[in-house]
């Protein structure tokens, strides 16, 4: 009965409310932390015929060093995974960020498909200013990733006025974290680096195809991920 008379209740404030209506901008890129965690086959060394499992586990630089096709041991400290997103979320790309240059460089993967939920916390807003979405996107063929899919769900700070993802210093959107395994990732990329800011937080399951050190082309699971949204990079 709670959940009926919860979307009786939200029909008819949206009825009444009417749709935002946003000014249209450009894309916005966001720097993005990330831990997610891979598996793939290995040889038996005790039967040719059979493959063992082994788990490993990406940070947002060895996403970025397997995209540009560069050794994951070196660690890209100019080049930086991000998020871009557009406003009114109906586009997304995971891609490669290169501080020097000041753009993104290489697209690591793009959406297919965006399912997004606003919600307005204040009725005298302009608009709203918070949103959880599902991302579908498919993987493209970049240095040693040779395409795959990935989901990734999570939540997201908008600007009232723009309906455009924004960046915020106090996290007060938590409540459903821990009922979506939502986290904050630990920053590996940069050392010494504390960004405050948070735009939002999300998760990810997927496959890639990676090319491996021995030149093989193997299949790699990411039954989990998290990624954190930090600040914007590109207006």
């Amino acid at each position: 009965m709670k959940v009926c008379k919860c979307l009786a209740i939200g029909a008819v404030i949206a009825i009444a409310a009417g749709p935002a209506v946003f000014a249209t901008e450009s894309n916005r890129t966001f720097r993005t932390e990330a831990a997610v965690g891979a598996v793939f086959q290995t040889p038996n060394p005790l039967a040719t015929n059979t493959e063992l499992l082994a788990v490993d586990a990406f940070a947002g630089h060895d996403l970025v060093s397997l995209a540009v096709g560069t050794n994951v041991v070196n660690v890209l400290t100019n080049q930086l995974l991000a998020l871009e997103i557009d406003c009114g979320s109906d586009q997304a790309s995971l891609v490669v960020f290169d501080t020097s240059t000041r753009s993104n460089v290489v697209t690591i993967a793009t959406s297919t498909k965006i399912t997004a939920l606003t919600g307005q916390d204040n009725p005298k807003a302009a608009g709203p200013n918070h949103e959880r979405f599902v991302i579908e996107m498919g993987v493209n063929t970049n240095g040693f990733i040779l395409g795959g899919s990935l989901t990734i769900a999570g939540r997201a700070y908008l600007d009232p006025v723009t309906g455009c993802p924004r960046a915020v210093l106090v996290d007060t959107d938590r409540g459903f974290d821990k009922v979506f395994a939502d986290a904050l990732v630990k920053d590996t990329d940069l050392k010494g680096e504390k960004d405050k800011f948070i735009t939002g937080d999300a998760h990810l399951i997927g496959e890639i195809s990676l090319i491996f050190v021995d030149g093989s082309t193997n299949t790699v699971l990411l039954p989990f991920g998290q990624l954190t949204i930090r600040r914007q990079l590109l207006p």
